[in-house]
């Protein structure tokens, strides 16, 4: 009997619909102070968030990043929101939510430079307030727009605090947060400390005699009197301050400095911006008015003499540049109507250091010849340097065993603080318990985050990157300049030291050090 051929059975087995990816998404809530109040806030923030994100059902709690009672001013400053751009850059978060423009960044280049880097991993970001998502910008424009409303916005807190101030000043009820030498405060009122005050008049008394600042101060240090606040040396400066200083007559001049509207916040010379304020005998008077205008009358006669005649101007360079000799800085001089700089030791004595003098013509020729080759050529030469500071960085954390534990133990209260809330949030716990326990994670993950940050500030590198960074956004926008700036020293140069008469080094904001010659 022939063999039968059995007809194989076939099974189809349908094809598995594959489970869609959900979106892992994260969210950022900043509260600006430590007040209960605001303490509420927060925790209302971290409440909605958590429910928001868990109702979608395509999306996936990654975590919740909260700052606590800093300033958005400043994002070095902000543990959280720095976590959370480490997780972005690890591949963890696809979204930020994000109340409102500023609870993310309070100035706009911040703002850009970390929606540009977010845009570059993938990540999108929402904010609520100004709906705003930059999954769907269709140019950078529109979030500059929005980003200058949250610069106006912290602008506006700073205002209002500098209306307080002047307030008080109007009305004559200010009290100064310090005093000079020769004074202390009782309560709110300035008094005499007896024994400085008779140091004050013998300064003012010695310059009369026709001493010179450097003569007077070598004359304190060598007798051992203590400048006051635990500084020991006197330097002619201090004896200049306080020559110059009008509060030793009895009266007060407030606001000789006042702050910039924008954003960096800067302290400057009240050249006319805002208004000063006079007051006569508010305090009692160490120095009589006529000695105290002797003495501004002979300094002045003696500037006039030293700089043949002409008032110095403001010079960028004033404090930017050193000697590579001995370190002293140099000082600006002039004469027949030509600018020269020289080393303050080699001025007070040839036998104390041999540098020579350069004259600012060379000195900007060679600051601008620096400053045009990077806005040219910058990005070529930092951009390699930034990403070996990152990997650096990135290997140096990632063998921090102890930064590994913290991290951990983070994660883990942060885990714990969210089953909490959304036990809290479903009612399957008592409030006041639930209160309580989350009063004491907060109170543990606040003492892990500064534990982080000592470690971070031990292992140092971020400050090279971030300042590497800056660099480079201000080489972006940066144009070929002809002319010597504040602007310059402010963005891109730290100091400059004069290695030789013919070369100069350029120690730019991140330790980087660029030499040019002087032509």
């Amino acid at each position: 009997m022939a063999n039968q051929i059995k007809t194989p059975r076939v099974t189809v087995i349908d094809p598995a619909t594959p489970e869609k990816a959900k979106l892992r998404v994260a969210a950022y809530a900043r509260v600006s102070s430590d007040s209960a109040d605001q303490l509420n806030s927060y925790l209302a923030q971290v409440d909605y968030y958590t429910r928001h994100i868990g109702e979608n059902p395509d999306w996936e709690l990654a975590d919740i990043y909260a700052d606590e009672g800093i300033s958005g001013l400043d994002t070095q400053k902000r543990d959280e929101f720095n976590r959370m751009m480490a997780d972005c850059r690890a591949g963890k978060i696809d979204r930020i939510l994000v109340k409102s423009m500023s609870r993310f960044a309070r100035n706009t280049r911040d703002s850009l430079h970390f929606m540009r880097e977010l845009m570059r991993l993938g990540v999108t970001i929402r904010f609520e307030k100004e709906n705003i998502d930059t999954g769907k910008l269709t140019s950078e424009q529109t979030a500059t727009i929005y980003a200058a409303f949250a610069q106006m916005e912290s602008t506006g807190h700073s205002s209002n605090m500098r209306l307080s101030v002047k307030m008080r000043m109007e009305k004559g009820i200010f009290t100064p947060s310090s005093m000079p030498y020769g004074y202390r405060l009782n309560g709110l009122e300035p008094e005499i400390v007896p024994e400085e005050a008779e140091v004050v008049r013998h300064i003012f008394s010695s310059t009369l005699r026709g001493q010179g600042r450097k003569n007077i101060a070598q004359e304190l240090n060598d007798l051992g009197i203590e400048r006051g606040h635990g500084r020991k040396v006197w330097h002619h400066t201090t004896i200049h301050y306080i020559l110059t200083n009008s509060f030793y007559t009895g009266g007060s001049v407030w606001q000789k400095f006042c702050t910039t509207d924008t954003i960096p916040f800067q302290k400057v010379k009240n050249k006319g911006q805002q208004p000063k304020y006079n007051v006569e005998d508010d305090h009692p008077a160490i120095i009589s008015h006529e000695n105290f205008q002797r003495v501004q009358e002979l300094i002045s006669k003696r500037r006039e003499q030293f700089y043949d005649g002409a008032a110095p101007s403001h010079s960028p360079y004033i404090g930017k540049l050193y000697c590579g000799q001995c370190g002293s800085k140099f000082r600006r001089k002039v004469c027949n109507s030509k600018t020269h700089w020289d080393c303050y030791r080699h001025n007070a004595g040839k036998d104390r250091c041999s540098s020579h003098q350069i004259s600012e013509e060379r000195l900007t020729a060679a600051t601008l010849r620096l400053h045009n080759k990077l806005v040219l050529h910058g990005r070529e030469l930092l951009q390699p340097l930034l990403d070996q500071l990152r990997e650096l960085r990135e290997r140096e954390l990632r063998s921090n065993q102890k930064l590994s534990d913290i991290d951990k133990e983070i994660a883990n209260i942060s885990g714990q603080n969210l089953v909490l809330i959304r036990l809290k949030s479903k009612g399957g716990m008592d409030p006041a318990l639930a209160l309580s326990q989350a009063d004491e994670l907060n109170r543990r993950l606040r003492d892990l985050r500064r534990l982080r940050r000592k470690v971070l500030d031990a292992a140092d590198g971020d400050e090279q990157i971030q300042s590497t960074e800056a660099i480079l956004d201000y080489l972006e926008t940066a144009r070929w300049q002809d002319k010597v700036t504040p602007d310059l020293f402010e963005n891109l140069v730290d100091r400059i030291t004069v290695a030789s008469p013919d070369e100069v080094k350029f120690r730019l904001l991140n330790g980087l050090e660029l030499t040019e010659r002087l032509v």
